[in-house]
């Protein structure tokens, strides 16, 4: 029987205006996905969502929710009178499976990178399937020659894909720094690559732009982490934060493997997904149009248990 774990996490959002703003529309995704990776495959992890709840201060004019071509659960909400302030507080409870496949990594049989390229080649009259969709490039991965050499180190032909993507993780995790304000949301990969410094968000979406230019399929994944506090002391409200990671399709027998290039390590029932998209303009938290309010500041607090 897998073991599981339930988590709960509090995400709070809470914008201060400089003066009223007259108006203004936001979307938000922060529901966690409902049997996210349940998907066949020995490396996938099961999560089921018990409740989500979304308060939004003050009351919003309209409030509604869709489902978008990724499966992720937006919520659209609009003020239509003036406020100073706007807070989103969503709060979740899931329940989050282990491994099916128990032993190490090296054990598993995956097929090499390049077979797998090879089918996931576009054939005329063929459904575009989920596996497809996501070798493109996107806002914010490129497809580049210097990506597709840079992976060449760890993809040799007849590497099966599992070890390579291990390996293109490890070595980013050893050769980039993680430092947090290093970069913003408009920083692309190409600097992310000169600087080889970021914060999670970068190190994803350098690891999607090698794995895109070598031609294989592979997704951006927002969600948290629980984060343990040092030894003897107590766990800080607020002090977890979004995170970002990698999923890369290993064919159909394996399906989609989870890596995070932060951490060095695949992720398990520590770990909450949120949505899945082709980069991280696909799936922001929040974000919206505001008429009016001046200059304002913005704090985001978030705890996992």
């Amino acid at each position: 029987m897998p073991f599981s774990e339930r988590r709960k996490v509090t995400h709070v959002t809470d914008y201060d205006y400089q003066q009223p703003a007259e108006c203004s529309q936001q979307i938000c995704i922060l529901q966690p996905q409902e049997g996210e990776g349940m998907e066949a495959g020995p490396l996938r992890k099961g999560q089921r969502l018990i409740s989500h709840t979304l308060k939004i201060r003050p009351n919003p004019s309209t409030v509604q929710s869709n489902t978008d071509a990724f499966g992720n659960v937006v919520h659209h909400f609009e003020m239509n009178y003036p406020h100073d302030h706007l807070e989103v507080h969503s709060e979740s409870e899931v329940e989050v499976s282990s491994f099916l496949h128990t032993g190490p990594i090296d054990d598993l049989i995956s097929p090499s990178w390049n077979e797998l390229v090879d089918q996931l080649r576009y054939q005329a009259g063929q459904a575009i399937s989920d596996d497809y969709q996501f070798r493109f490039e996107s806002k914010h991965v490129p497809l580049l020659d210097s990506l597709r050499d840079y992976g060449s180190l760890d993809f040799w032909p007849g590497r099966q894909v599992v070890h390579a993507g291990q390996a293109l993780m490890q070595r980013i995790f050893r050769e980039f720094t993680y430092q947090s304000g290093s970069t913003t949301i408009h920083t692309t990969v190409e600097e992310v690559m000169q600087s080889r410094e970021g914060v999670c968000q970068d190190f994803a979406h350098v690891m999607l732009g090698v794995l895109r230019s070598l031609g294989l399929s592979a997704r951006y994944v927002s969600g948290y982490m629980l984060t343990e506090p040092p030894p003897g002391q107590p766990k800080l409200l607020g002090a977890d934060a979004s995170h970002a990671w990698v999923s890369l399709w290993c064919g159909p027998d394996v399906g989609w493997v989870d890596f995070d290039p932060t951490n060095n390590q695949l992720p398990d029932i520590r770990y909450v997904t949120v949505a899945v998209g082709r980069d991280y303009a696909d799936v922001p938290p929040m974000r919206g149009v505001v008429h009016g309010g001046g200059e304002h500041t913005l704090k985001v607090a978030v705890t996992v248990f």
